[in-house]
């Protein structure tokens, strides 16, 4: 799997039928996180429009819901948003009038409740914390990604994904389940990005992902899909101690 890293923008949608409010809302949202983050703002005027919205997945990484709504309402809408278990970190804030509906929302999960009539200084402390939580989460997500130059575009791979790199001259071939993906770069500069704890260099031309090894000697590694890679005279230590701990730390 490979994402093209475009400039993050964070998605926030707005659910309520009253058209004052979601304009007081996107009026107030704008103000507040101008200077901290690029926002695209989607407005739904019910439940049901919203539901639509995030089938079958839910772009939205902060959601400002009301709660009484015709048709479907807010909490109703709350559980089809929590029925997709790739939804868990999507940011819930209710905003209501009523406090007595505190309790039916604990099952979807809130991250936040803002009341009726709203002060702007509380929705906007409310919202700088959720839009710097979804900045923190992508910035730890990236972390899990290595990032390769290719045809003017940088790509991200994920470390999961990579069983092994190899290099000829100034051009690298990573190697996936299910692609080989070429670009120009050195090993050397490559393994600087990876992380250590699970990525070996084996070889002046191999570096490996200790989770797709099978077996290891002291002159080759045999792969979960059977194919073999050699092992340097000037590696062979190394490799094998630093496999041995990889295995360690999985079974500690």
């Amino acid at each position: 799997m490979l994402i093209e890293n475009n400039e993050h923008v964070i998605q926030i949608a707005i659910c309520d039928d009253d058209p004052w409010i979601t304009g007081q809302l996107e009026e107030l949202i704008i103000n507040a996180v101008s200077n901290l983050s690029r926002v695209d703002i989607s407005i739904f005027y019910s439940g049901t429009s919203f539901s639509r919205a995030i089938q079958p997945g839910c772009p939205f990484d902060i959601i400002f819901m009301d709660i009484e709504m015709k048709g479907i309402d807010g909490i109703q809408a709350g559980h089809l948003l929590r029925e997709n278990e790739d939804n868990d970190f999507v940011q819930l804030i209710y905003i209501s009038s009523y406090e007595q509906y505190h309790v039916q929302l604990f099952d979807v999960q809130p991250s936040g409740f803002v009341k009726k009539p709203i002060e702007p200084e509380v929705f906007a402390h409310k919202l700088i914390s959720a839009v710097q939580k979804v900045i923190r989460k992508r910035q730890h997500g990236m972390k899990k990604f290595l990032p390769i130059q290719q045809s003017g575009k940088e790509l991200l791979v994920p470390f999961r994904d990579i069983m092994y790199i190899e290099s000829n001259l100034r051009k690298i071939h990573l190697y996936t389940r299910n692609e080989q993906i070429d670009y120009y770069s050195t090993l050397n500069t490559e393994e600087k990005k990876l992380p250590a704890s699970h990525f070996i260099r084996i070889h002046q031309s191999y570096m490996v992902n200790c989770y797709f090894i099978r077996e290891i000697s002291s002159h080759k590694v045999v792969l979960l899909t059977g194919q073999e890679l050699p092992i340097s005279d000037k590696k062979s230590a190394s490799a094998k101690q630093n496999y041995l701990k990889f295995r360690g730390s999985l079974i500690g």
